[in-house]
């Protein structure tokens, strides 16, 4: 059969769809198996508590009349030392983000910047526990709310080993994408804290100013 066989000629487009199908269905299993990742310490876990924690905070802070005076110097006592240790949270999150897309030997160490995540969040309970007492809120629905958020969380990270999970499952599937996604979720839990932050700060404020009335 010589080069000019139209007999041969048609094997080509022939050749050309069925390599376009079964790339297509490569990318459609690849796109699936990603699909089918999923995350043990998921974004709104790591965002809740703070939205929680941070509309309560907004609500306290019209209350600071109304709390004693001698009351007042521990309650900032109490915020400052919340806003510490939520400095150190927000800065490990931010570092986790960070070494989940560059470091690919983070998936080795990554149980360290969790145990250290575990004893800020246990710090930031006992702060809570602390000013939530001084406002006499501590049986409040939102509140509860708030702590049950901040357990799981902690629970997560401990008891269930959810971030060295995540982090092995998304280096080891190398989908860019799963990666990318799961330093996103720590990144904007980073941002949540900070605005928790925020309204902490606002609230120290706002305590100094009814302390002076």
């Amino acid at each position: 059969m010589s080069p000019t066989d139209p007999r041969q000629r048609t094997w080509f487009p022939r050749f050309s769809v069925f390599g376009c199908v079964v790339g297509s269905v490569c990318l459609l299993c690849a796109a699936e198996a990603t699909a089918q990742l999923t995350q043990a310490i998921g974004t709104k876990d790591l965002l809740e508590p703070w939205k929680r924690a941070t509309e309560i905070m907004r609500s306290l802070t019209h209350s600071f009349a109304s709390v004693d005076a001698r009351e007042k110097p521990r309650v900032d006592r109490e915020l400052s030392a919340l806003d510490g240790e939520l400095s150190e949270l927000e800065s490990e999150e931010q570092t986790i983000a960070i070494k989940i897309v560059s470091r690919p030997e983070f998936a080795y160490v990554v149980s360290e910047n969790s145990d250290r995540m575990v004893r800020h969040l246990a710090g930031i309970e006992k702060r809570f526990d602390g000013i939530f007492a001084a406002f006499s809120v501590s049986g409040r629905t939102d509140v509860l709310a708030l702590k049950e958020s901040l357990v799981a969380l902690r629970t997560g990270l401990s008891g269930k080993n959810g971030l060295e999970h995540d982090v092995l499952q998304a280096l080891g599937s190398g989908s860019r994408n799963q990666i990318q996604s799961l330093a996103a979720s720590w990144w904007d839990g980073s941002e949540s804290v900070g605005r928790l932050r925020e309204a902490v700060a606002v609230a120290r404020r706002e305590l100094a100013i009814a302390a002076e009335q």
